[in-house]
């Protein structure tokens, strides 16, 4: 099967881009280092599965190897060591792999894909299956393993999980929607997003792992000072008791040194109360210089004391005890207690091991004590070092011995430390040679318990010898002191991101919606808006229609009259022409008079006619041009209204309306008077077509008053009237109460009454009317328009 470029360069970035997410994010990891607060590479997983396909988990298991096993593989041991290294993380990288396929099924199978995550319920299940559900596999897998390994501590494993799951879980959470602002289907709603969710979760992301982090290491400081208090503790306790000891052996020294004469039994009772009170002894001797010459009679003392044959003793190479060889002095163990316990080690010529003979040797040198190195002790039947130490006992000058003690070091530091709790502690002890040799060790951990998170180191002193005692703390101790702070603040991180990332997606998905609404609802205002505004011009029209039709009424009368007079006046010519050339000059000059009287009447009809059509074509082109301007200029608002009502009059009278006009003469007014012609004719159009009932007759006035700086119109009609809720809606858009008759209108004449007042002559207007009784339109108008405030359109 051939492989695509594109597929190549996605499977690489894919594994590249898990494995520098994931060594970034172990930045962030708390002791013991096995999860961090936040996972990216597993929202990285799933966006590359979900958008490519499933064919890229191994792109997924490879970088999640890496990451893994970075620093951890075996090289060059052997395959088998190799192997074994790369367990753990090829355990683990299939594990992040399956759960990335496992995530892009719950995705894909309960929320669908392309995916939009603009609801509450899909984000829910987003976080639920996705984030939550999904992000348990690698959490249970990884902790297994790691547990199986021998890596985590059995009781560590809740906390392990818990922060594997929130850190995966949170990966998703957080760096899935980031990607998909960039990649994912469909772009619209994902495009609208980026300039708020992207900006918003990382804030939220940073804000919540610096307070994870900041919590655990406050935490992990106050683990280390419980340690640092409790391995304290552990030291002063250690050194406290070898102090004790060594001042009972103290003690011993000075009994010798201020004592003629010691007795088997004095020193029994000596040594009891020291040897009570400190249970690490394994014995306190006293160890007797002797000359060859007095071993024999040692020797038969000693048994007798015993109660069966003593020798003096030594060990060979081999560990075999046998008699002492003759040499010139000895130092033999005279007494020692508890005999139960040490009873091989009576009349032992110490001086005969070359390791006790140099400690010999040192305290006598320097009248101090003295502790040899680590020895296996002559009455030692375990595996257990020992270590004795040299008191040197010294009277007028000469050396009569040694006051011994005897410690098994493991029962020495077991009694030290006896109380203590050591859950969670490792302790040793070793020596401070170059090549530093152990002691004894004591460790708390559990069997699986591994690797140590703290580490405290003491110098003991021991006679003239320094020990190194060292305390760590591992995993166990982490367990045992944890509190729930971490805890607490990871889940509340967890819900807050949680509910930060739902609002976020639900939110911007509702805005992009209603953008999206806007933009069509504001597609189809503009298209209401052009029909509202083509309709409005459709009004005008019908009303400069009506006033055409009027004036084309006007018209025809005088020109009738013209044309009959002129019809007159011509046959009166004809007959003037024959008359003349029948009639001499000096004949009837009375009918000739009579036919030049009809033609000088006919002449003058026409011409008053003719003047009459001239003067109503002038004052309808006025009408005409100030209706279809918008310029203001000064007019005299009684000629003007005059001429209108003028042109209206075909309208009214043919409907036998009276119409009655009231104004003073001398009102003059700055207005746009194509604007003032518009309201008259609508009210005038309105009052015909609704005022009135079928048949009647009434009467419409239109009366002008002054009223300070401005003037009130008042258009009143004896009809019908209005109800109370016609009346509030008389001035919408649209508004008719004929919508479905024959008759119908579009509802706009009054509404462009409304407007026009209001927009373009700056004024107010009012009505008010009663039910069977009329209705009267009052407008207000200033006598003179702002020379800042240009009209507006209509």
């Amino acid at each position: 099967m051939q492989i695509s470029k594109a597929s190549l360069q996605v499977f690489v970035l894919t594994a590249l881009g898990y494995f520098l997410a994931g060594r970034l994010a172990l930045l962030l990891a708390i002791p013991p280092g096995y999860a961090t607060a936040i996972w990216p590479s597993a929202g990285i997983a799933l966006v590359v599965i979900l958008l490519h396909g499933y064919r890229f988990w191994p792109a997924v298991a490879l970088g999640s190897f890496a990451v893994n096993s970075y620093g951890a593989l075996v090289w060059g041991e052997g395959v088998a060591a190799w192997a074994a290294s790369a367990q753990l993380p090829f355990i683990i990288a299939l594990g992040a792999a399956v759960q990335a396929v496992v995530s892009v099924y719950l995705l894909r199978r309960f929320i669908g894909y392309p995916i939009t995550l603009d609801t509450s319920s899909d984000v829910l299940k987003f976080i639920v299956l996705v984030c939550g559900g999904g992000s348990m596999l690698n959490a249970s897998v990884g902790t297994a393993a790691l547990w199986q390994a021998g890596a985590l501590a059995a009781g560590n494993i809740p906390y392990n999980w818990f922060t594997w799951w929130v850190g995966d879980g949170l990966g998703v959470m957080l760096v899935a929607p980031l990607i998909f602002v960039y990649r994912a289907q469909p772009r619209g709603i994902w495009r609208s997003r980026n300039r708020v969710l992207p900006w918003v979760q990382l804030l939220a992301s940073v804000v919540i792992v610096l307070l994870y982090v900041f919590a655990s290491r406050w935490e992990l400081a106050r683990q280390e000072t419980a340690f640092e208090r409790h391995a304290g503790q552990l030291y002063q306790r250690s050194d406290a008791v070898l102090n004790s000891y060594f001042e009972s052996l103290y003690a011993a020294q000075a009994f010798f040194v201020s004592s003629s004469e010691v007795t088997p039994e004095d020193f029994r009772r000596f040594v009891q109360g020291a040897l009570q009170r400190n249970p690490g002894f394994q014995g306190i001797a006293w160890n007797r210089v002797i000359a060859h010459s007095e071993r024999g009679e040692l020797e038969r003392l000693m048994s007798q004391e015993l109660g069966e044959p003593v020798v003096f003793t030594e060990v060979d190479r081999n560990g075999t005890r046998m008699r002492a060889s003759r040499r010139e002095s000895y130092v033999v163990i005279r007494y020692i207690q508890p005999l139960s316990n040490n009873r091989r080690a009576y009349g032992y010529d110490i001086s005969s091991n070359p390791i006790a003979r140099n400690a010999l040797m040192k305290a006598a040198t320097s009248g101090e004590p003295s502790a040899t190195a680590p020895i296996r002790l002559i009455q030692e039947r375990g595996q257990q070092l020992g270590e004795v130490v040299y008191f040197p006992v010294i009277k007028n000058g000469a050396l009569e011995g040694y006051v011994a003690g005897v410690f098994r070091l493991g029962d020495l530091m077991s009694a030290a430390l006896q109380g203590e709790s050591l859950q969670g502690i490792s302790l040793r002890l070793l020596s401070a040679e170059s090549k530093p040799q152990l002691l004894f060790a004591a460790d708390g951990r559990e069997s699986d318990g591994k690797g140590e998170i703290f580490r405290r180191v003491w110098e003991l002193g021991f006679a003239d010898q320094t020990w190194r005692l060292e305390i760590s703390g591992n995993q166990q101790f982490l367990v045992d002191s944890r509190s729930v702070m971490p805890w607490g603040v990871l889940a509340t991180g967890l819900l807050f991101v949680g509910l930060l990332g739902m609002s976020l997606l639900v939110l911007t998905g509702a805005k992009y919606h209603s953008d999206e609404s806007g933009r069509e609802l504001a597609e189809t205002v503009k298209q209401l808006r052009d029909a509202q505004g083509q309709l409005v011009e459709a009004e005008k029209l019908a009303a400069l229609g009506g006033m055409v039709a009027g004036f084309a009424h006007e018209l025809n009368t005088p020109i009738g009259i013209a044309i009959t007079a002129q019809s007159t006046f011509k046959a009166d010519l004809e007959r003037l022409e024959a008359f003349t050339e029948l009639v001499p000059d000096e004949a009837d000059k009375q009918r000739r008079n009579a036919i030049l009287l009809r033609m000088n009447e006919a002449a003058t009809m026409v011409l008053d006619n003719l003047q009459r059509a001239g003067n109503l074509i002038g004052s309808f082109k006025q009408v005409s041009v100030d209706q279809s301007s918008e310029d203001r200029r000064q007019i005299n608002l009684h000629d003007y209204l005059h001429d209108v009502l003028l042109h209206l009059s075909p309208s009214y009278r043919r409907a036998g309306h009276e119409v009655k006009f009231e104004c003073p003469r001398d009102i003059y007014i700055e207005t746009v008077p194509g604007g003032l012609t518009q309201v008259i004719v609508n009210l005038m159009n309105n009052a015909l077509s609704h005022a009135f009932v079928a048949g009647q007759q009434g009467r419409i006035t239109l009366s002008v008053e002054r009223a300070e700086q401005a003037v009130v119109l008042r258009f009143s009609d004896d009809g019908r009237g209005m109800a109370d809720a016609v009346r509030e809606r008389i001035f919408e858009p649209f508004f008719t109460t004929r919508r479905g008759s024959n008759a119908a209108s579009a509802g706009l004449g009054l509404h462009l009454v409304y407007s026009i007042v209001r927009q373009q002559l700056d004024g107010e207007i009012a009505v008010s009317s009663t039910p069977g009784e009329g209705s009267i339109f009052t407008i207000r108008l200033p006598l003179s328009l702002e020379a800042t405030a240009p009209p507006e359109k209509a």
